[in-house]
């Protein structure tokens, strides 16, 4: 999970795409139904649709473009993810057995792996949750379960949120006067392992969790169909196996399982396995290997050297072979129709911790000397990126050994054992990001993109694409776009010059108070004000009045050419010519509604460098500094000065009668 708002949820989805969660009609928030973002979670697909955004290519344009974007609606109801699974077989063989496992207090399950479902909070008891399963099954005859959560069996600490309006002043006395009420209630567990299942997990109607469910009591208290729930923490919801007996058949199967997995093939883009003890089969591509290909000192020798006879870009042949042939790797995506079964070995989806997908080069960072591994042909290439010369902070580095350490541990307490193999430990920490084959290249001898004209859609010819991104060649520069494709772990770069050299990507990058220079030019708008283009389309406006450093004498009321006078107009005409690299500095930027207001006034680029007034702090209004700014009001009670960020002073009349002579501002 991505991004959780009220009405919409953004979820990253497997092979680089992103899905949407909407609201229902007349449904709870989002907010009160998903949990907190970086959960590794199921989502069924509801529907794939193109839709039509209208969007305008430019400020001053009146018309509106549309442009069809495609959309996936995810759902994670569990009668949506739940629709295929049957819980007969799972049933009959925890009830049959002698001795039955239960939920212990020390968070491990006793003789057997507990069943993983997905529930919905249907609403909260004295003593638990009353939790819907979505119609899933209990048998052929088509009885359908119903299920309850004790409190007594959740891992970690929880809360239960009062979704009634007026009653959390109430509620808040009654949590200190009680402490041992059940809104904060623990179980009896590792106190390590709390820690690192994160925050408490909140108890409201509507909430969506994975639970495990507990095989049933042979007291005979109770029925079948009510079955018993626990919540099981992160740590504890990573090492659960699927057995044979919860995967009936092939719809049963839900992403997010363990699997115990034996390789049948290794192919050119990963490798095919079987599990279930050979019923079923899938496929692990080399995404989601848990490492890739590092760059390469010497251009034909790969992850452990040696035989020119093998593929050196098929690394994974010489880790996963003899003992290693047989792990544990999770289930991300399962379409019963066609049969297509695809798992994954990445560490944060093993480990169900989407904060360990977090890619650590921000969004512009500028890579030198990557090296391609794998070209898409028609599509774009993926690049091995070189490691990195600088060293992170304290904090940084504590963070990612416990990382390293954790996910080391999770290695050997699923019996992988892959980090004990050199090849395999030095390509999981080797970092990519791919390059889509329309922003690799710039177009050839295109003049009007270097004068700063908006161009138009290109798309690099295939046979240029090949002759300079064949495998294991070098790319000079590249640039990070995105690092929010965090199933794959691979970040979006962009190779082309232009776009490697842009001053800035979007609107979020402008900085109030900073000057870019060498802008190009795009268009003189009417108002008299100039059109600039600051990278990859991120357009700001110069106003009239910021085209000089001293005012106007022209008809400000007229419009267009005539606000400037004549001398200044010719100015304007030859200085901000389309296609001219002008110097300009931020006023403001308003990233939610894409506008940028620039200046390009020669006193206002030339003081202040360093330091520029952007906030209201002493220290950037330090008593008795000397800033530079410009007028932007004028009237009977003084003059406003405005500096950058919408920082404004205030200069009174009294003060520019005394120290100036101006009777009249």
């Amino acid at each position: 999970i991505r991004e959780v708002k009220e009405e919409y949820a953004v979820v990253s989805l497997p092979t680089m795409l992103t899905g949407f969660v909407r609201r229902t009609s007349n449904g709870p928030p989002l907010t009160q139904v998903l949990p907190p973002v970086n959960t590794i979670m199921a989502f069924s697909i509801l529907q794939t649709t193109t839709e039509e955004v209208t969007t305008k290519s430019s400020p001053s344009s009146k018309a509106a473009t549309p442009v069809k974007k495609r959309r996936i609606e995810l759902s994670p109801l569990p009668n949506h993810v739940n629709s295929g699974i049957r819980l007969d077989e799972f049933l009959s063989s925890t009830t049959s057995s002698s001795s039955k496992s239960k939920f212990a207090s020390t968070a491990n399950y006793e003789n057997g792996t507990p069943m993983i479902i997905r529930g919905r909070i249907v609403s909260v008891e004295d003593h638990g949750c009353i939790v819907d399963l979505g119609g899933v099954l209990l048998s052929a005859t088509g009885e359908k379960a119903k299920a309850f959560l004790k409190f007594d069996n959740i891992e970690g600490d929880y809360e239960v949120v009062d979704d009634e309006e007026g009653d959390d002043d109430d509620n808040m006395d009654e949590d200190v006067e009680d402490d041992d009420g059940r809104d904060t209630k623990p179980m009896d567990v590792d106190k390590s392992s709390s820690k690192t299942a994160g925050s408490k997990r909140l108890l409201n109607k509507h909430r969506v969790y994975d639970f495990a469910i507990l095989p049933p009591q042979t007291s005979g208290e109770g029925s079948l169909s009510i079955l018993q729930l626990s919540l099981p923490s992160t740590s504890t919801l990573a090492t659960l196996r699927t057995t044979s007996e919860m995967v009936p058949s092939l719809s049963s199967l839900v992403p997010g399982m363990l699997m115990d997995v034996q390789v049948e093939q290794h192919a050119k883009n990963g490798m095919c396995v079987s599990f279930m003890k050979g019923v079923y089969r899938g496929a692990l591509d080399e995404d989601h290997l848990g490492g890739w290909r590092s760059c390469d000192e010497k251009k034909k020798k790969g992850l452990g050297g040696g035989d020119s006879k093998e593929d050196p870009s098929m690394w994974w042949k010489k880790v996963f072979r003899g003992k290693h042939a047989k792990f544990s790797a999770r289930i991300i995506a399962v379409d019963a129709a066609t049969k297509i079964v695809r798992l994954s070995l990445n560490a944060h989806i093993l480990s169900l911790r989407g904060e360990y997908s977090s890619f650590p080069l921000p969004v512009g960072t500028i890579v030198q000397n990557a090296q391609v591994i794998r070209v898409d042909p028609g599509i774009g290439a993926l690049l091995a990126l070189p490691p990195s010369e600088t060293s992170p902070d304290d904090d940084a580095a504590t963070a990612q050994l416990d990382k390293i350490n954790h996910i080391i541990q999770l290695d050997r307490d699923l019996s992988n054992n892959l980090m004990s193999i050199s090849e395999y430990k030095a390509a999981s920490k080797v970092l990519t990001a791919y390059v889509h084959i329309s922003k690799s290249i710039d177009p050839e001898n295109n003049k009007s993109n270097k004068k700063g004209k908006p161009q138009a859609k290109h798309r690099t010819p295939e046979a240029l694409f090949a002759r300079h991104f064949s495998i294991n060649s070098r790319v000079k520069s590249l640039r990070i776009l995105s690092t929010s494709n965090l199933i794959d772990g691979i970040a979006s770069c962009a190779t082309a010059k232009s776009i490697v050299n842009a001053h800035v990507l979007t609107h979020e990058d402008i900085v109030p108070g900073k000057i870019y220079r060498n802008v190009p030019v795009i268009q003189l708008l009417d108002g008299g004000g100039v059109l600039v283009d600051l990278g990859l389309g991120t357009k700001g406006i110069i106003p009239a009045m910021h085209l000089f450093d001293k005012a106007s004498h022209g008809n400000p009321d007229a419009g267009g050419d005539a606000v400037l006078s004549g001398y200044r107009q010719k100015i304007r005409q030859a200085k901000y010519k389309e296609g001219n690299l002008v110097d300009v500095r931020c006023l403001t930027v308003d990233p939610v509604s894409r506008q940028c207001i620039l200046t390009a006034k020669k006193t206002l680029l030339t003081t202040d460098i360093e330091n520029p007034i952007v906030e209201y702090t002493p220290l950037c209004l330090e008593i008795g500094r000397v800033a530079a700014g410009f007028l932007s009001k004028v009237d009977e009670w003084g003059v406003t000065v405005t500096f950058y960020n919408n920082v404004h002073g205030r200069v009174p009349a009294r003060r520019l009668a005394a120290e100036l002579g101006v009777e009249d501002p």
